[in-house]
């Protein structure tokens, strides 16, 4: 019987950016064949070329007299100069992306009194003001009721184009194994990744310091290639690599949240196979509370995580990096997503009773919107082939609860499904 593979990976972003020559020239004289189209409740994509901009489906609200469709019609039209917005932000940040949600007040005359940016993810101030400041500009039609109306809305900032020739550079993927049920000793740990027999297949091992560092999130300083020295790469293990104090942790991490880009808690400590080059008798490894790299003497007891690096064109596999924008962690999407693990296996089980060949992989991107309802769920790539089992996919997805996003606005959320031959 062919297995689910759930990969469910960190956080990356794959975004860059190819600007206009003459942006302020193609402002004043936009092309509205290629920059606009009218407004569909689809949530297509409306301003095109290298840039992106989408206003996701259902995630715009309005409390007030002014209809909502002639708010959004109004708001499309401003497209192409969000999008101008975004290409000049990228002159000096040419990686950055994500959603910026917006609350802007329109007053009974049809002007607009506040625009501010309530959530992003953008983390780039200058377009997050343009990007307010034009929505500022707009002019709506005046309405007969003498309350202001307040909307809220949703741009996300991508490039998919760049993303997929990103995806399709990566030629190999490090694979995460569960965390062994126990903690160990150093030596058990070795012997327990050599060992393992996980997801289908051995070859796994016990990731040295540079490996275990690719599995943080949230902590700049003992990220892979963060300023904490310690580095088998870079030849760096002895004691003193932890050196000056505090470059090797972080703040004790806030309640609800994750240092661990594979859902950790903060309790958790993990081997790595690196050894102290001036104390034998000792390892690396990290702690989860404050995504602190240290040590641990052999005979102490750590949690073991394996790794292994899978070949994105072996037969019968293939892998999307997911891509998680918005106000909800990955460990949460992460663990709502497991809960519906077997209605996921029951929809390929079903296709496999039509044809036993079914094997690929599914990526669905989905949207969470501010109530934690998911507004769409949809086929993005597939290597499937078939149409019931994906269909399938995408409406086990559609019924999902998340919690609500913190600050509001959405998340939107691309996520693979692999389903491999034995």
């Amino acid at each position: 019987m062919k297995k689910l593979i759930f990969l469910l990976l960190s956080i990356s972003a794959f975004l860059t950016v190819v600007l206009f020559a003459d942006a302020e020239k193609a402002e004043e004289k936009p092309d509205k064949a290629k920059t606009e189209e009218k407004a569909e409740t689809s949530g297509k994509i409306v301003a095109r070329g290298l840039t992106t901009i989408e206003i996701p489906p259902h995630s715009s609200t309005v409390n007030g007299a002014l209809d909502k469709k002639v708010i959004e019609e109004h708001v499309r039209k401003i497209l192409p100069k969000l999008r101008f917005c975004y290409e000049n932000g990228v002159r000096k940040h040419p990686e950055i992306a994500g959603i910026i949600v917006l609350d802007f007040v329109i007053q009974p005359t049809g002007d607009v009194s506040e625009s501010k940016v309530v959530s992003t993810t953008m983390n780039d101030s200058d377009v997050e003001k343009c990007v307010a400041d034009q929505v500022g500009k707009i002019k709506f039609p005046a309405s007969k009721d003498a309350a202001t109306v307040v909307a809220n809305y949703s741009f996300v900032f991508r490039n998919a184009e760049v993303e997929e020739k990103a995806s399709d550079n990566n030629k190999t993927v490090m694979l995460w194994s569960d965390r062994s049920p126990e903690k160990m000793t150093w030596n058990d740990a070795v012997n327990y990744c050599k060992n393992l027999s996980e997801k289908g297949s051995g070859g796994w091992h016990l990731p040295n310091i540079d490996e275990l560092r690719k599995g943080i999130i949230g902590c700049s300083k003992t990220e892979s290639g963060g300023e904490c020295r310690v580095s088998e790469k870079n030849g760096c293990l002895s004691s003193e690599c932890k050196n000056p104090k505090g470059s090797c942790n972080c703040d004790r991490i806030a309640k609800g949240s994750f240092y661990s880009a594979n859902c950790d808690e903060d309790s958790v400590g993990l081997w790595s196979s690196s050894t102290l080059s001036d104390n034998p008798d000792s390892a690396w490894g990290i702690v989860y509370f404050s995504a602190m790299v240290g040590s641990n003497k052999k005979s102490g007891k750590f949690y073991a995580r394996c790794v292994k690096e899978m070949d994105l064109k072996e037969e019968s596999v293939s892998h999307e990096t997911p891509v998680i924008m918005g106000a909800l962690n990955k460990c949460t999407i992460d663990s709502y997503l497991r809960k519906i693990e077997g209605e996921i296996k029951k929809c390929h089980e079903n296709g496999l009773k039509k044809n036993p060949e079914i094997a690929g992989r599914v990526l669905i991107n989905f949207v969470i919107s501010a109530s934690g309802d998911v507004s769409s769920s949809k086929v993005l790539r597939t290597t499937l082939d078939n149409a019931e089992v994906e269909n399938c996919i995408a409406g086990v997805i559609k019924k999902i609860k998340f919690p609500k996003p913190k600050g509001g606005g959405i998340v939107i959320v691309n996520q693979p499904f692999v389903f491999k031959k034995k």
